[in-house]
């Protein structure tokens, strides 16, 4: 073996050892820089999953802890949100929707409600999975809402000002301005377009026009009864199938 041969060996090995160094080196670093622990059962109010910029991805919340109106990563105060669950949010830190829940009893009256929506991009839900009960009566579905285009920033912002408003005259003057902007997105800026599923005893599939207008009916009733009915502008059944 010649010596040039033998100083290429060398310099190969030690190429060889410096390169499982590094690989050592980087793989631990990368260890230690990701932590992971295990539990097997915790016990927390409230668990924010963020981004590396620091904007909220998931937040899971109990109902003392819920966040409230997140736009632009920023938190602004909710003034009537009261039920713990789940918060969804985008690239930006707006909130997309969210999965939330309230099962009560109050001065011997029951209230129970549970809800699944996705938000239209800068507005509110357009998509929603729902279930209310009051005393006993019960509607539960699916529903498909119209949102305007306009983005419901300044909405946020005047929502904000009502949770913190204290008295009832300045509340007013807010909830005036919050009118005026949802004027400001048209006549009919917010129309339910359509629900699927039961109201009291009734299964029912609802279609509306963009106004908001039940125009077409399909219903099957607490007795069993089918039913088919198309209405006008003023809510009037123009024609019902089976007739009379």
């Amino acid at each position: 073996m010649t010596q040039a041969v033998r100083s290429n060996l060398v310099f190969l090995w030690l190429a060889a050892i410096t390169v499982a160094v590094l690989f050592v080196a980087v793989r631990g670093q990368a260890a230690a820089e990701r932590k992971v622990t295990e539990f097997d059962e915790i016990n927390v109010r409230r668990i924010n999953i963020v981004e590396p910029d620091g904007k909220p991805r998931v937040i899971i919340s109990s109902r003392a802890r819920m966040a409230g109106l997140y736009w632009g990563g920023k938190e602004y105060r909710h003034p009537t949100r009261d039920e713990g669950g789940f918060l969804f949010f985008n690239d930006q830190g707006d909130e997309v929707g969210g999965m939330t829940f309230s099962n009560r009893k109050n001065d011997g009256h029951s209230a129970a409600s549970s809800s699944l929506l996705f938000d239209q991009y800068q507005q509110d839900q357009t998509l929603g999975l729902l279930y209310n009960e009051q005393d006993g009566q019960r509607s539960v579905g699916i529903k498909v809402w119209d949102r305007p285009d306009a983005p419901l920033g300044p909405v946020v912002e005047l929502s904000d000002k009502l949770a913190r408003a204290t008295s009832d005259a300045e509340r007013a003057k807010i909830r005036g301005e919050i009118g005026e902007i949802a004027k400001s997105w048209g006549p009919h800026p917010v129309s339910e377009r359509f629900f699927a599923g039961k109201v009291r005893d009734d299964s029912i599939v609802k279609l509306a026009d963009k106004q908001g207008r039940t125009r077409l009916l399909l219903k099957v009733d607490g007795a069993g009864v089918a039913s088919v009915e198309f209405l006008d502008e003023a809510g009037k059944v123009v024609r019902r199938i089976p007739e009379g």
